[in-house]
């Protein structure tokens, strides 16, 4: 039982918009995805010479890229709906000048200490959602 509440807050983390994330699963979110992402592009240049494990490396490097490009994107939504704005500014990380800044701007700026729209404690999915 225990298993499956954590394989389901495992999901809520990384595959949905609703409720709110602080600071730190935040930050270990996207460190989490540049491990993946990091080791997979490794084994893409480990393996150049071979053409049939390469092609494995960049089929599953795209796949774990588009995976981490979407739960990138929730996780910033979790996380600026705990400072108490929409969701719909995720969108700006997709702008080369503006995400970095809003990537370091949401690793430091504290989130709201009570309740708001978003839910009503932090690093959990919003109540009925």
């Amino acid at each position: 039982m225990a298993a499956a509440a954590s394989e389901k807050s495992m999901q809520w983390l990384f595959f949905s918009p609703s409720g709110r994330i602080s600071r730190q699963p935040y930050v270990l979110g996207w460190l989490f995805w540049l491990v993946i992402m990091s080791f997979a592009l490794t084994r893409v240049l480990a393996n150049e010479d071979e053409q049939g494990t390469l092609m494995l490396w960049t089929v599953l490097t795209l796949v774990c890229g588009i995976a981490a490009t979407a739960s990138t994107f929730l996780l910033t939504i979790k996380r600026l709906h705990d400072i108490g704005q929409q969701g719909m500014f995720a969108l700006f990380l997709f702008l080369p000048v503006i995400s970095p800044l809003m990537f370091f701007a949401l690793c430091f700026w504290p989130g709201n200490a009570g309740p708001n729209g978003y839910g009503a404690r932090t690093n959990e999915p919003q109540s009925g959602a």
